[in-house]
């Protein structure tokens, strides 16, 4: 009993010392707040997709793979086929020619260094996988 009336007590002196504080708004601090819309909407420009291929004969097509597990097997498979299918068009493995591309890029600076040398293979098609 003597316990509970100790607890008590202290209490009720948390709450008198409490109340007895001044409360004004010159004791407060101004906040500017910045209104967010949360509806995820990203305005974007317009662009047009690349002209679609009406054949792959004599074309070069590169194979990307960004290091995701089993992505690389896929793509050798295309390869194969390709090789097979299209035996004039020249299919390069990316990611056989610049090993230190494959992986995902932790930056823009990274993700356009790696299409800067995707690009200098002179693709007339990329075939990306990200294969988990």
């Amino acid at each position: 009993m003597l316990k509970f009336r100790a607890t008590l007590l202290l209490m009720l002196g948390a709450m008198i010392c409490t109340l007895g504080m001044p409360f004004s708004s010159e004791a407060e601090i101004s906040q500017d707040w910045t209104l967010v819309d949360p509806s995820g909407v990203i305005k974007t420009d317009a662009i047009r997709p690349a002209p679609r291929l009406s054949s792959l004969e004599g074309k070069t097509i590169v194979l990307h793979w960004n290091s995701k597990p089993n992505g690389n097997i896929i793509l050798d498979r295309i390869a194969e086929h390709l090789a097979q299918r299209v035996p004039s068009a020249k299919v390069i493995k990316a990611y056989e020619k610049f090993p230190e591309i494959v992986k995902v890029s932790a930056t823009q600076e990274k993700s356009r260094e790696a299409a800067g040398k995707i690009l200098s293979l002179k693709p007339d098609l990329v075939i990306g996988s990200t294969a988990d």
